[in-house]
C-alpha cells in the first residue's frame, strides 16, 4: 500500500465527516461524556491511523484491509464491529474501528507514540464500544480485557504500566485508563 492510498483516505475521511456536519463524530463524542469539538476527533483519528500505518509498515504488516475498515461511517458498512476511542492526553481524541480480530491495533504502540502536533506521547484513557450502540456483553468483556492486558503487558510490566478498567457506566462502553507507574 502507497502513502498515497493513505492521503487519498484521509482526504474522503475529512469530507465525509465535513459533508455530515460531523454528527456522527458529536453523538460518539457526546455518548462517551467527551468535551471539546468534534474537529478534535477528525485530526485525531487520522493521525492515529497514519500511526497505525507507520507501525505496520516498520512490522512489514499489510495494510490496505485495515484501511479499509476506518470509515467515518461504520454502520454503512458493517466491517467494524467494535470502536477504540483514544482520549489523546485532554488534546484531541481518536476512534479506531476494528473487526472482531483486532487485528492491526497495537495499545502499546499507541501508548509510546509521539504525537508532535499535540506535544504529548501516547494516550491515557480508551473506550471500547460496539459500532451498532448495543451494549457490550459479559464475553466481550473478558475478550477485550485480556486483549488490553496482553497487548499493553507485552511491551510493558507492571513496573512501568498501570491500567485498570471500568464497565460500570451506563454507556455500553468498556472504559480503560492507562498511565504510567509511579
Amino acid at each position: 500500500m502507497s502513502e498515497n492510498a493513505l492521503y487519498n483516505w484521509a482526504q474522503k475521511f475529512r469530507i465525509d465527516a465535513k459533508t455530515d456536519k460531523m454528527a456522527l463524530f458529536r453523538e460518539h463524542m457526546r455518548r462517551l461524556n467527551l468535551r471539546g469539538k468534534p474537529e478534535l476527533m477528525l485530526e485525531g483519528t487520522i493521525l492515529m491511523i497514519q500511526a497505525c500505518y507507520a507501525y505496520a509498515k516498520m512490522d512489514g504488516v499489510p495494510f490496505a484491509a485495515f484501511l479499509k475498515t476506518q470509515k467515518y461511517k461504520p454502520a454503512l458498512r458493517g466491517v467494524a464491529k467494535y470502536a477504540f476511542t483514544f482520549d489523546l492526553c485532554g488534546k484531541a481524541f481518536a476512534r479506531v474501528l476494528v473487526s472482531e480480530g483486532f487485528k492491526m491495533l497495537d495499545l502499546a504502540d499507541m501508548y509510546g507514540h509521539p504525537w508532535q502536533d499535540y506535544k504529548i506521547c501516547g494516550y491515557n484513557r480508551l473506550w471500547i464500544t460496539r459500532t451498532d450502540s448495543k451494549q457490550i456483553t459479559s464475553t466481550e468483556l473478558v475478550q477485550f480485557e485480556q486483549y488490553v492486558t496482553n497487548d499493553l503487558r507485552y511491551d510493558y510490566t507492571e513496573d512501568e504500566l498501570d491500567f485498570w478498567f471500568d464497565c460500570s457506566r451506563p454507556d455500553g462502553a468498556l472504559y480503560v485508563h492507562v498511565t504510567d507507574h509511579r
